[in-house]
């Protein structure tokens, strides 16, 4: 399932650097959609979508089609209708959460948990 994301300059530039070390796009996002998932009962301020997330008329720096896996997408869709928010501008945030907690080396202890059963994620959806 493909997923069209409209990163800015900043986006643009994290996601690559994560390329230029050896991953795939479709990876980078897969990764960061089931890190953010999996951090949903965490309680940090940061996983919620900013407001700025819910507009439609965002300029992009970049856009990019990435390949998802049926259950990546579907709990990516399931937590964006939970928030009022298109699924790919869900992803958008997915992408800088993840990216943001790499950089801080918050991550490196959560990546287990995140990436557990890499065949299926472990993606709880609420219905």
């Amino acid at each position: 399932m493909s997923v069209r994301l409209e990163l800015d300059d900043f986006g643009k530039e994290a996601l690559e650097e994560q390329v230029r070390r050896g991953s795939t796009r479709d990876a980078v996002i897969r990764t960061a959609a089931r890190y953010y998932l999996a951090d949903r009962d965490r309680g940090r301020l940061a996983w919620r979508p900013p407001r700025f997330v819910r507009t439609e008329h965002q300029v992009a720096g970049a856009v990019t089609n990435v390949e998802l896996d049926e259950d990546t997408m579907e709990a990516l869709e399931d937590e964006a209708r939970r928030h009022g928010v298109a699924t790919h501008r869900l992803a958008e945030h997915a992408l800088l959460y993840y990216l943001a907690d790499l950089d801080s080396g918050r991550a490196a202890a959560r990546l287990g948990d995140a990436l557990e059963g890499e065949g299926r994620p472990e993606v709880r959806r609420r219905r």
